[in-house]
């Protein structure tokens, strides 16, 4: 039991790494023309289910002493680590790509949809979905517009790369502290 525990935790662990990054995964093709990267709190909410599971199997592991704690350590490491990789979103005209994983193409989707914690690129059949990962920020709408927009656009053939500026935030207001009512 404790082997298979063992294995299903390094299964855990090699299977969220290849979420980011594919080692022999296709090279992009064309120019990008966004560059999105992925929040911090994207980032959790896309490794949340493996991370809660590795850690429940981990937490097994150590209380039935059955494994050295260096596995568990590199669980964890591992899972850090994964957190604070910086993730892109790179569209060209031509597809997207996420990370350093596979290429997908545009023409590989139907359309875009909206999900909760983010979206989702429809495949066409035979071809698999890609989900999106969002953290509610204020630029989600317009990525999402922006999918759409070049999904509908590959169909039609057209392959423009045209610049989205994204709304930048409103800037913080200062507090003069020497214009304040002190008690």
């Amino acid at each position: 039991m404790h082997i298979f525990l063992s294995i299903l935790l390094f299964c855990i662990i090699l299977l969220s790494w290849l979420r980011v990054v594919r080692p022999f995964g296709t090279r992009l093709e064309g120019e990008p023309f966004v560059v999105v990267p992925m929040p911090l709190l994207a980032r959790i909410r896309m490794h949340a289910l493996p991370g809660i599971l590795g850690t429940v199997i981990a937490l097994v592991l150590a209380a039935t002493s059955s494994v050295p704690l260096w596995l568990l350590a590199a669980f964890l490491f591992s899972f850090i680590a994964l957190l604070a990789l910086p993730v892109r979103y790179t569209l060209t005209p031509i597809g997207i790509r996420r990370g350093w994983s596979t290429f997908r193409r545009w023409t590989e989707f139907a359309g875009v949809a909206r999900t909760p914690g983010g979206a989702l690129l429809k495949g066409v059949n035979g071809s698999r979905s890609m989900r999106i990962w969002l953290s509610r920020s204020r630029g989600d709408d317009e990525f999402l517009q922006l999918l759409r927009q070049t999904v509908k656009d590959a169909y039609k053939g057209d392959y423009r790369a045209e610049v989205v500026t994204f709304p930048e935030p409103p800037p913080t207001p200062h507090i003069d502290e020497s214009s304040t009512i002190r008690a």
